[in-house]
C-alpha cells in the first residue's frame, strides 16, 4: 500500500463527499490519520479544527490554501488533548486578537493610545485579561475582535464555538498580513501541550 502523504489531493473550500473531490484541511488531517472521511477528525483538537475550517474557507483561492494551509496540515495530527490544553489554545486565540490584530487596526484609525495599551499588556491567559483588553477597544470599533474577546471574557460558549471569530478579525487586517497572522497562530496552537507551559492560572474558556 502506498503511504499517505499531504500532497496527494488538492485543498479545496467547503466539505466534500470523497477525497477524490478534494479536501478541506481538516478532511486531509482525517485522511492522513487513517480515519473515516470527516472534517472533524478524532485525532485533532476541536479548538484548532474550528479555526482551521473557517480559515480554509475564508482564503480567496486554492493557491492560497496550498501556500498557507498545506504546510500546517501535518502539525494538526494528534493534537487532541485535555480540556485544559483546549482552554490554553483558546487563550492564544484571544491573545492574538487583543495584542496582535486589534493594535494593527487601532493604529490605522489613529487610536494610538488604545493600541499602545493593548501592545503593553501581558499575554492573555484568563478571563480577566480578555475583559481588560475588551475595555481598550472603543465600543463600535473592530466588531469581529470585540465579538471574540466578549466570548472569551464571559465564557458564554465553549471555545470551539467562538474561536473561529479570529479569522474574521484577521480578515479585516487584509491580505497578506492577516493570513500570516493566522498561520503563526495555528503553529503556536499546535505546539501547546507538546512543550512545557508555565502555570498561568485559569485559562480562557476553562
Amino acid at each position: 500500500m502506498n503511504p499517505r502523504t499531504v500532497h496527494q489531493f488538492p485543498l479545496k473550500p467547503g466539505s466534500h463527499p470523497t477525497p477524490e473531490h478534494g479536501m478541506c484541511a481538516m478532511e486531509m488531517v482525517a485522511w492522513l490519520a487513517g480515519e473515516p472521511h470527516t472534517d472533524e477528525p478524532a485525532c485533532a483538537c476541536p479548538v484548532i479544527g474550528s479555526v482551521v475550517r473557517c480559515f480554509n474557507d475564508a482564503l480567496p483561492s486554492d493557491a492560497d490554501r496550498e501556500r498557507l494551509l498545506r504546510p500546517l496540515v501535518p502539525m494538526l495530527l494528534n493534537t487532541k488533548s485535555s480540556r485544559a490544553i483546549e482552554s490554553a489554545r483558546a487563550s492564544l486565540v484571544a491573545d492574538c486578537v487583543a495584542r496582535v490584530i486589534a493594535p494593527i487596526m487601532l493604529q490605522r484609525s489613529y487610536r494610538r493610545t488604545e493600541a499602545d495599551t493593548l501592545l503593553g499588556m501581558a499575554p492573555l491567559r484568563n478571563r480577566d485579561g480578555a475583559r481588560h483588553a475588551l475595555q481598550c477597544i472603543p465600543t463600535g470599533d473592530l466588531k469581529a475582535a470585540r465579538w471574540v474577546l466578549q466570548r472569551a471574557a464571559d465564557s458564554e460558549l465553549p471555545p470551539p464555538l467562538w474561536v473561529s471569530g479570529v479569522v474574521w478579525a484577521a480578515r479585516e487586517v487584509g491580505a497578506p498580513g492577516g493570513w500570516y497572522i493566522l498561520t503563526e497562530l495555528l503553529r503556536a496552537m499546535a505546539q501547546v501541550g507538546r512543550v512545557p507551559m508555565p502555570n498561568s492560572g485559569t485559562h480562557v474558556g476553562a
